[in-house]
């Protein structure tokens, strides 16, 4: 790194008291205000200052307000500064530099990755306190460090000011994707379409239909018909105004519906896994952007014959843990009884239309789990569900209008999720030009070198030296 005019490069410890944190006997914690604020590592920092969740009768390392806390431990290189006197924990050290403390900060968050490489031990990362002190810092005259750290936060203020616009972007394109998909399904995106339409079936129509393609379907099937009963009218109470020519149908009227299967316990068994069938969990239908194209385990033939291997393009529906994410399947797959798969009759029902369903209603299908620590709900609750029923013709013109707005919904959103990992990119490329001295223009450095108190860093290194000396520091 060049130095710039009245800079030096310095070992941390040399410009910083460093003080390791040691934890105190956990019978001294408590979480009633007495004693000292207890910190013990990353989890308790925000952006700038931690929060306190727990107290210290008998403190044993204590870090003084305005001391930077930087994480030493799972993970490396976290800062944050305290805002009050508090007792630290192993997992953190307190860096104190009276003079300018922000400029040591801002010079931490710039090596935070580096620092988290020099991390050794195989549980979780650590550094000790000989590597922290014995870090480089590149050291400018006291006036040009107070001016560099104002210079970074004016232009750290830009730049959380653009990514809070940016943030909120991405919150009102959530709420207007549901706008979208609540509309869909009231009849609003189609209103136009439904007016120039002139022989559209009407409600009767759609029922008698349905009645024939599930009489069809029980005959070309082993399985016995179900005598699924029409919505009630207490069912129908609080169900939003749909177009006239629309009708509620419960969804099992409009498909096949089954748990998936796992039957071997235990359900982590070696011998289930290892082969050539996929097998779907939970978590990755719900990652799944709408078609499910990997996965992390796979069945043996054996843990096939135990379970069910599902048609690609099934809709997967879960019903424990993540209740109502949906997803299709991107090949032929297993999943255990905690996802529910959906065929669709196709002659009735288009499949996207009821994964753009289960979209705009997963918060409240969440709400029929009861309140236990693992939610879950049954198949009963999803063949019970009450679905706006109209034409395939419009369910098709549904389905267009849906994914034409959330295909630019999409891009938007891409190019937000770009913009801010440019304005991450950007925080870097700030700290960097500061501490190379290259942040601050020519008039801003002939101010600060004109000032009162300028004097090159190595000077205040000596001073700093001495002052430790006159405190009895080492």
């Amino acid at each position: 790194m060049e130095e710039k005019f009245g800079w030096i490069t310095t070992e941390l410890n040399q410009v910083a008291e460093i003080i390791m944190g040691q934890s105190p006997p956990s019978s001294t914690y408590n979480e009633n205000d007495i004693g000292l604020p207890f910190f013990q590592g990353k989890a308790e920092f925000t952006e700038l200052y931690p929060i306190v969740s727990k107290w210290c009768s008998e403190p044993n390392k204590i870090a003084e307000s305005n001391d930077i806390l930087i994480s030493v431990r799972a993970p490396v290189g976290a800062t944050n500064i305290a805002n009050q006197k508090c007792c630290i924990g192993r997992g953190l050290a307190a860096i104190r530099y009276p003079d300018c403390n922000k400029y040591v900060f801002y010079f931490l968050r710039l090596i935070e990755k580096e620092l988290d490489k020099k991390g050794t031990g195989t549980t979780f990362k650590a550094i000790s306190g000989s590597v922290l002190k014995s870090e480089k810092i590149p050291l400018a005259p006291l006036p040009e460090q107070r001016v560099i750290v104002s210079k970074i936060e004016q232009l750290f203020s830009e730049l959380d000011n653009g990514i809070s616009n940016l943030k909120l972007a991405q919150e009102q394109l959530k709420v207007y994707r549901q706008a979208v998909l609540k509309k869909a399904f009231e009849g609003e995106l189609t209103k136009k379409w439904r007016e120039q339409q002139t022989d559209l079936p009407d409600a009767g129509d759609l029922l008698e239909q349905i009645r024939k393609e599930r009489e069809e379907a029980t005959k070309s099937s082993d399985k016995k018909g179900k005598k699924s009963k029409p919505p009630t009218g207490t069912e129908l109470a609080d169900l939003p105004m749909i177009p006239k020519k629309w009708m509620w149908v419960k969804l099992d009227y409009l498909g096949d519906l089954g748990r998936g299967k796992s039957k071997h316990r235990p359900r982590n068994d070696k011998i289930l896994f290892g082969g050539k069938y996929p097998f779907i969990q939970t978590g990755e239908v719900k990652a799944a952007n709408h078609t499910i194209k990997s996965f992390e385990k796979t069945y043996s033939d054996f843990g096939l014959a135990q379970s069910k291997l599902w048609p690609k393009g099934t809709l997967c529906i879960t019903i424990a843990a993540n209740i109502a994410e949906t997803a299709f399947l991107g090949f032929d797959g297993c999943f255990p009884d905690s996802i529910v798969g959906f065929t669709a009759t196709e002659n009735i029902i288009m499949k996207e239309y009821i994964y753009y369903f289960f979209k705009v209603n997963q918060s409240k299908i969440e709400a029929f789990a009861p309140a236990t620590a693992q939610k879950n709900i049954n198949l009963n609750t999803l063949e019970n569900l009450i679905v706006p029923y109209c034409s395939l013709l419009e369910q098709k013109a549904i389905v267009q209008e849906i994914e034409t707005r959330l295909s630019v919904c999409d891009k938007i959103e891409q190019d937000i999720e770009t913009n801010l990992e440019k304005a991450e990119a950007l925080r870097q490329s700030i700290l960097k030009k500061a501490f190379e001295g290259k942040l601050l223009n020519e008039r801003e450095l002939a101010e600060v070198r004109g000032a009162e108190d300028w004097e090159p860093a190595e000077v205040l290194l000596k001073r700093i030296r001495a002052e430790r000396v006159r405190n009895g520091k080492k």
